[in-house]
């Protein structure tokens, strides 16, 4: 027999619990029916319908008396009473899809969401292309924090409609917060390039783009959505930000410029324009804007704190402090507003107050070494020299680290090059030197070994693998790729567990989903198999190697 064998990178999102759960969910809906048989041969004594529909239930009850009545209640908005008839109809035909849908979607619509998940599991497990069974399940496992599986159900209603707003709007939201952005991508793509995408999906996809890394994509998906939306605010200051993300800064402003004339009543896209100014030095034109919104918006966190560093960096410092001292008032759990505060109380000889800003500015995250340098300087005025020394060293520690993570950056940056090149041995050696200057950075180790890989250096690429999991345990491609060493090594049972951690880690990781299904088919588990490359084909039904795989388990499955 032909047996698949896996292969190595990839992203999709497949869950596995969504399989065991269908025959629960048929042992809820007989435990649900019980309950409501037990209570009396009609319904609650509540629950009262049209006396034509509850004259016919009681002379001539039957599956679609009670349907009758249910469908008539959910006309009504009372849906627990429809919930009640429609479980008397489940009672005489309980291979009824609709029948099924009708009481999950009844208890949903009551409020009871948790009970709807069974029945309508059922509708799914009975008819598989009964789309609202779908969209309301999907939406249900949403409510009931249970993304991964929503997400298949949106899947699965995509493809019986790839027409459906509801279902494709839904799985967007739900594969950002599963962080799918390849999902995400994958999903909206297509859309985009043909123009169909509405501006709220735009930004979603931008968002996926921005999370990979891939700011050239995001700029020219949210240029075209602009082109067809002109007057759309969040595209047009989607767009200035990824700008601004790539040091674009005078495109961003013209974008916003543009934005303004098309909304001058707009505060927050003069705000932005208005942190544009900041960025290039624009002092001038700077102050003007601001001088306007301070008289427009003056209790503004966001007007008071720009004021405040434009103030500062011309050395208005009693101006400064005075705006700077309300927007921390505002907003007192914003680091960039104390650190500049505890600067001007500084440059103001007020080394107590400006101790107390940097030091909560420290206290909120910041990283940036310089807030220690100033605070040990303030520390030094006070007399506190012994804890100031202890700042002084935390600085240089601080700006080691940032200098080689930056120099980090910029080897591995060349690296890419030179190994999209071809010219692998150098890529080595940068990667090398990238680790070398940041030895905590995972993704780094996992670009060395892929490297290490595309020269054949198995031995080494493993080190280095199983040292970039032991820094990040979730960084799903280097689980990934370890499962593929031991698979190419023998070590079947080896290879599966980091496939499986690869999935926990990331549950989106397509061919990790592949290359479970392809293990677990080598070591004959075929049940599982078989659900690992259905749930790789619910989320990307044109995957050649999940195709391939689940013909060569259909064929196995028919010895």
């Amino acid at each position: 027999m032909s047996r698949a064998k896996p292969v190595r990178k990839g992203v999709f999102s497949l869950p596995l619990s969504r399989y065991f759960s269908r025959g629960l969910g048929r042992l809820k809906i007989l435990i649900l029916v019980a309950a409501f048989a037990s209570t009396a041969p009609g319904l609650s004594a509540s629950c009262n319908g049209s006396p034509t529909l509850e004259a016919k239930v009681r002379t001539h009850p039957s599956s679609k008396t009670y349907a009758d009545l249910g469908i008539w209640f959910r006309q009504h908005n009372q849906f627990g009473c429809a919930a009640e008839a429609f479980n008397k109809a489940l009672q005489m035909d309980s291979g009824s899809a609709r029948l099924s849908y009708l009481l999950g979607a009844s208890l949903y619509s009551a409020g009871n969401v948790k009970n709807a998940i069974a029945p309508l599991q059922d509708s799914v497990r009975i008819d598989p292309k009964f789309l609202q069974s779908h969209l309301t399940l999907a939406a249900a496992l949403d409510q009931t924090q249970k993304t991964t599986e929503a997400i298949m159900e949106w899947r699965a209603a995509l493809n019986i409609d790839p027409r459906s707003n509801t279902a494709r709007q839904a799985l967007s939201k739900d594969l950002l917060a599963a962080k799918d952005y390849g999902g995400e991508i994958a999903l909206l793509r297509d859309a985009a390039n043909s123009g169909q995408l509405p501006p709220e999906l735009t930004l979603d996809l931008t968002l996926a783009y921005g999370q990979m890394g891939l700011l050239q994509d995001a700029n020219s998906v949210l240029r075209s959505a602009l082109r067809a939306h002109p007057t759309s605010l969040p595209l047009a200051r989607a767009l200035s930000a990824t700008l601004v993300l790539q040091s674009r800064r005078e495109e961003a402003a013209s974008v916003l410029q543009t934005a303004m004339k098309r909304h001058p009543a707009d505060l927050g896209i003069q705000v932005l324009y208005l942190r544009i100014l900041l960025m290039q030095d624009e002092a001038t034109k700077g102050k003007q804007l601001g001088a306007k919104l301070l008289k427009l918006a003056p209790h503004n966190w966001d007007v008071l704190y720009l004021n405040g560093v434009l103030e500062r960096l011309a050395g208005d410092y009693a101006a400064a402090r005075d705006h700077l001292k309300e927007a921390v008032t505002l907003n007192p759990s914003d680091y960039e507003t104390r650190r500049n505060l505890g600067s001007v109380l500084a440059k103001l000889n007020d080394a107590e107050g400006a101790k107390e800003q940097l030091e909560k500015a420290i206290a909120l995250g910041g990283r940036d070494p310089e807030v220690r340098f100033e605070l040990a300087g303030v520390l030094r005025k006070l007399g506190e020299d012994q804890e100031a020394a202890i700042q002084f060293k935390l600085y240089q520690q601080e700006a080691q680290e940032k200098s080689d993570l930056t120099q980090a950056g910029a080897k591995s940056a060349f690296a890419d090059q030179k190994l999209a090149a071809g010219n692998i041995q150098e890529a080595i050696e940068l990667y090398r030197q990238a680790v070398a200057a940041a030895p905590h950075e995972a993704v780094l180790a996992y670009k060395l070994a892929m490297a290490l890989d595309r020269a054949g250096d198995k031995e080494k690429e493993r080190q280095v693998l199983e040292q970039s999991i032991q820094i990040d345990p979730n960084l799903a491609e280097a689980q990934n790729q370890l499962g593929y060493l031991e698979s190419q090594a023998g070590e079947t049972v080896a290879a599966e567990e980091h496939f499986r951690r690869a999935l926990r880690a990331n549950p989106g990781f397509a061919r990790a989903w592949v290359n479970l299904a392809a293990m677990l088919f080598l070591e004959s588990k075929l049940p599982e198999a078989k659900e690992a490359v259905e749930r790789a084909l619910q989320v990307e039904p044109d995957n050649a190697g999940a195709q391939k795989l689940k013909s060569a388990l259909d064929a196995a499955a028919a010895k």
